[in-house]
């Protein structure tokens, strides 16, 4: 059997083979399991951390004070991590199944299978494959480590191809499948899919169209699939529960204008790259040999294809103009262009930058290059066509492999090389981990991606709490960085702010040079300035818990996460005599469960940061409840405390008691419930899509054997 196959599809084989062997010595690193990858926006995490990450829904709580969790879509794969970290799977060997590995292949596969299906050429496909997985934006995100981008460039041509096949096939199963696909896809990051929908909106327009009475219904139901699988984050998001979050997010400014121009659009070329490692935001020139291909795309447009090519290269000509036009930002021409795009389509505030567009390009680029060989290949009876074919692959493989060049050699650095966790990281891990009680940690100048944090004990990063829950107390003046950093240890209430904040330990991480990771060099280029800093406090204890470099001072006093003060505190009043702990347990990340006995009123305070959607209710209270304001008591009572964190005025005669004779409360995270309602509604919409592929492919395969009676 698999030699007949194997007969039968001899070219493809060796095609995919070559591929797949291609990926694989480009990603050495990615396919090696046992190693450590961490660089950029990966940080690492450790087992402890992982199992927890299904815990948090809408509310992540591991990091600085909480926040609203406006990335809800990514569940899906972080339920996944979570999964495999409970069985037994490490950070870099979880990240190579959900990311890595399937990036790699994806990346040169994908587009294989489109051009395959367009141009009905295995060689094509395999030179337009080998070139959109060798483009420099393509590599320097992978090398950054912006993987859930990655992955949905390597994804993009998969999905464009499984429309054409829904379209042509017109079958329910086969828009069940894309629509699955492109699912996963806004799973992974809706900002690059937002652009995905927008090149197959253009796609439909011009083939979808002419058959839309009988797509249309097959169609509408793939859209209603989306919505039903993506319950789960639509409606939290829905609520109005993250709107301020998003918002502020959204809100951002242009981003590096002077990173952009028509000419790296027009020649894919990404201004860090340099022929071996990259250096981020450089400026690099740009190489002669990238003009090649860009050259050739014009050569390909003065003649004109077949007829039966001509409405498929408009496409790719409109996808790839668009793409230029996008990634050269506000450079000329039409430079005030992207800003209005941004303030006028809805969505498009999304993007700070052009650099989301990158592989819009690429596209556009391999649908041109693909059938402007297929032009050339089909002009084989003359001399021309054969040497004119031959050179233009050529060409295109040898950029390819230049590209790659870095890659293959192993000199790439980033997100492939690997790394090794510091020692002093590895001591502090069980030293944090053994203590049950709740505490957070505060990292100065930041955190490194090695500490170790869990919801137990989640980590604070100095520079960035001085710019959302400390912006009030901190120095906004134009001072070096390191001074503002520390100023928030000479305020005459500064051991109460750490107090309040359930600050245990200050944490002065080590320089890291060896994992390319010395953040020095941005907060004062010296570790003695904090260390002297923090030496100088008399409310703060130097500890030695066997660490070389890392520095570790000791907050005796800080308070518990949730405690009740008969009387109302402030930072530069905080009476500790009027302070009790209270009976507390922790749900998840969004639900706690407070028992007491006091009959006169207090103030109940909780240490995450606040938000008008932390309620309380009473203890019969369940998630089906939380729809209702009704089903909340003391909301009115609910405000800021200290400027940052939540506050509740709680009178028991106004509750009653439990069975056991104590008074209960809830804390409770509003959109929470928004979430379980879309998340059933997710489950039965993927339950019955997974039900319906399985029943189609039994009866399709019952449908064989009668098929092949009928025709002896």
């Amino acid at each position: 059997m698999f030699i007949k196959l194997l007969k039968k599809y001899k070219l493809e084989f060796i095609f995919l083979t070559s591929l797949l062997i291609i990926t694989i010595m480009s990603h050495q690193e990615w396919f090696r399991f046992g190693n450590i990858l961490s660089f950029s926006d990966i940080w690492f995490q450790y087992p402890e951390t992982l199992k927890e990450a299904f815990l948090s829904n809408t509310w992540i709580k591991n990091g600085g004070f909480g926040m609203p969790a406006i990335q809800l879509y990514k569940i899906l794969f972080i339920a996944l991590w979570s999964f495999l970290g409970k069985i037994g799977l490490q950070f870099t060997e979880i990240l190579q199944i959900t990311h890595l590995i399937p990036i790699a292949i994806l990346g040169f596969l994908s587009p294989y299978f489109l051009i395959k299906h367009l141009t009905k050429e295995k060689s094509i496909a395999f030179v337009s494959a080998v070139f959109y997985g060798s483009t420099t934006p393509f590599l320097l995100r992978q090398y950054a480590g912006h993987l859930s981008i990655a992955f949905i460039i390597a994804l993009a041509p998969l999905i464009l191809y499984l429309l054409i096949l829904a379209l042509e096939k017109n079958t329910l199963r086969q828009w069940i499948i894309f629509s699955l696909v492109y699912w996963i896809g806004v799973c992974y990051e809706p900002r690059i899919m937002y652009i995905v929908t927008i090149i197959l909106g253009i796609y439909f327009l011009f083939f979808g169209m002419p058959s839309f009475k009988k797509c249309g219904w097959k169609l509408f139901a793939s859209i209603a699939l989306f919505v039903g699988l993506s319950a789960f984050w639509i409606l939290p998001i829905a609520s109005g529960s993250f709107s301020e979050s998003i918002s502020n997010i959204a809100e951002r400014g242009l981003f590096g204008n002077i990173h952009y121009s028509i000419f790296t659009s027009l020649t894919l070329f990404h201004d860090s790259w340099t022929g071996s490692e990259p250096i981020p935001f450089s400026l690099q020139p740009i190489p002669l040999y990238f003009w090649i291909i860009p050259i050739i795309v014009v050569f390909f447009f003065l003649f004109q294809p077949k007829n039966e090519d001509k409405k498929r290269v408009t496409f790719f000509g409109i996808i790839w103009l668009m793409g230029i036009f996008l990634t050269k930002q506000a450079s000329a021409p039409f430079p005030n262009a992207f800003q209005w795009l941004r303030e006028t389509i809805p969505g498009f505030l999304m993007f700070r930058s052009g650099s989301k567009f990158w592989f819009v390009v690429s596209l556009g680029y391999i649908g041109l290059l693909s059938y402007g060989l297929l032009w050339l290949r089909k002009k084989k009876e003359h001399k021309w066509g054969k040497i004119g074919f031959a050179l233009v692959t050529i060409a295109i493989l040898i950029i390819s492999f230049l590209n790659l060049g870095p890659l293959i050699m192993g000199n790439f650095g980033g997100m492939f090389a690997e790394r090794e966790i510091p020692q002093d990281y590895l001591t502090l891990k069980p030293f944090i981990l053994e203590q049950p009680e709740y505490f957070r940690t505060l990292w100065t100048p930041r955190d490194s991606r090695w500490g170790i944090y869990t919801n137990e004990h989640p980590k604070i990063s100095n520079v960035n709490t001085i710019s959302t829950e400390w912006v009030l107390f901190a120095n906004q003046t134009k001072k070096p960085i390191q001074k503002r950093i520390v100023d928030i240890y000479n305020k005459n209430y500064s051991n109460n702010l750490l107090d309040v904040s359930s600050i245990k330990y200050i944490i002065i991480p080590l320089r890291d040079t060896a994992n390319d990771d010395d953040f020095y060099i941005y907060y004062g280029n010296s570790t003695e300035f904090y260390i002297n800093t923090l030496d100088n406090l008399n409310y703060l204890k130097r500890i030695d818990i066997g660490t070389q470099e890392v520095k570790i001072y000791e907050n005796e006093e800080y308070l518990d996460h949730i405690y009740i003060s008969s009387i109302s505190q402030t930072l530069d009043r905080l009476d500790k005599s009027k302070i009790s702990n209270v009976e507390y347990k922790f749900i998840n990340p969004t639900e706690y469960k407070i028992i007491f006995n006091y009959t006169e009123p207090f103030y109940l305070y909780f240490s995450e940061a606040y938000h008008i959607n932390w309620k309380l209710a009473n203890e019969k209270f369940k998630w089906y409840n939380g729809f209702s304001e009704k089903n909340y008591v003391f909301d009115e009572t609910h405000e800021k405390a200290y400027g940052f964190l939540n506050r509740w005025y709680v009178d028991p005669s106004k509750i009653n008691k439990n069975s056991n004779g104590e008074y209960e409360l809830i804390i409770y995270f509003q959109p929470q419930s928004y979430f379980y309602l879309g998340l059933l509604i997710s489950g039965t919409t993927l339950f019955c899509c997974i039900g319906y592929l399985i029943y189609d492919w039994r009866r399709e395969r019952k449908k064989k054997p009668l098929l092949k009676q009928q025709k002896a």
